[in-house]
């Protein structure tokens, strides 16, 4: 029999370290999931799945509600682990975990329901980075006290105001904290690796790996090649920088997700449109709709369009449509144009040039 333990589920709908067997995580992931797209909200927890001697077999993230991907966990396990590779001494214990969970799993949990457009939520961006993001909301679980005064947000603000009320313990995390928050994030992980983390320790710990480059050591944190991937795609890096990076990780960690990431910087859009079976990301989508909408096929754009609320992604559907509407009023301007006006025929060309160069923009953005 498998069983499940949820940390840091913010809905107190399901339990955090409850030990449910995977039958009743199903359940009630199901139930969660239902409730907040009826809602039209959503929510995100870690969770781990064992075997009967609480051997760890599989941790993930999942989400619920109108940004989650799928209905339940039994989907979400049985997708990744289906397209995770393995070594031939290891498929037989992925077969032997899928076929656990489909013997667990009620059947009527199994159906995967008809998604009319799914809604895949741009990213939110703040004042902060997603790194400092994490860095702040992380503090409470690296050890960091506060007052019930301040926020961690605040201490950073407002570094003189706070110096005397922490210990030099604390001192050192927080200073390793606004270290890492000007981007020298060693200290930060040497802290980190010498404790005892939380799960909110341990993803902190992943992006802190990445952005230091160390993309192995946060796929042994995580044994989720797919989260890894897609970590890595959303790097602010040079489109260089981030392909070489997610070549050497799909050289020795191949996914689905990698080989369309990897197109995408490519600019092969043939693969990028006709790709069906990845994580859709609202960056995922725009890369797609970008592809859609350099092959021509406004249907398509519009199409994977819908499936985000990201405004950035239907703008750029805009402005090719308003682009080619004034190319085709040129052309056809300049049909009728005399040609022994060679004048006018040179200023509608150049005219023509020049949107054509706006629409270029378009493509080759993401």
């Amino acid at each position: 029999m498998l069983f499940v333990r949820f940390t840091d589920v913010p809905d107190t709908r399901i339990q955090n370290y409850e030990r449910f067997t995977f039958a009743e995580a199903v359940v009630a992931t199901h139930d969660l999931h239902h409730a907040l797209s009826s809602e039209g909200t959503s929510c995100s927890g870690d969770f781990r799945l064992f075997d009967q001697k609480d051997e760890l077999l599989y941790r993930g993230t999942f989400t619920f509600g109108s940004e989650g991907t799928y209905p339940n966990l039994y989907h979400q396990v049985k997708d990744r682990v289906q397209r995770i590779r393995t070594k031939k001494e290891d498929n037989a214990k992925k077969m032997w975990l899928l076929d656990e969970i489909e013997s667990e799993t009620p059947d009527d949990y199994k159906r995967q329901p008809v998604k009319s457009n799914p809604i895949v939520s741009s990213t939110y961006q703040s004042k902060l980075t997603r790194l400092q993001r994490r860095l702040i909301y992380g503090a409470a679980t690296a050890g960091i006290l506060f007052t019930s005064l301040f926020t961690a947000t605040q201490w950073f603000i407002d570094k003189e105001a706070h110096a005397e009320q922490v210990t030099g313990t604390e001192k050192r995390w927080l200073d390793a904290y606004e270290q890492a928050l000007q981007g020298e994030e060693s200290s930060l992980i040497q802290l980190l690796e010498r404790k005892d983390r939380s799960e909110e320790g341990n993803a902190l710990l992943v992006d802190l790996y990445l952005a230091e480059g160390e993309d192995q050591k946060a796929l042994e944190l995580t044994d989720d090649p797919i989260l890894i991937e897609t970590k890595l795609a959303e790097l602010d890096l040079s489109d260089k920088e981030k392909l070489g990076r997610l070549q050497d990780f799909q050289a020795s960690h191949p996914t689905d997700e990698g080989a369309f990431d990897i197109a995408v910087l490519e600019r092969n859009r043939e693969v990028v449109a006709n790709t069906k079976d990845v994580e859709w990301t609202a960056p995922r989508i725009s890369a797609k709709v970008t592809a859609y909408l350099y092959l021509g096929d406004i249907e398509s754009a519009k199409e994977w369009a819908s499936k985000t609320n990201d405004p950035a992604v239907q703008e750029k559907i805009d402005a090719y449509q308003d682009i080619t509407a004034t190319i085709d009023g040129l052309n056809e301007k300049l049909k009728k144009t005399s040609s022994k006006d060679t004048s006018a025929r040179e200023k509608i060309q150049a005219a023509i040039a020049a949107e054509e160069g706006n629409r270029e923009t378009i493509f080759y953005s993401n």
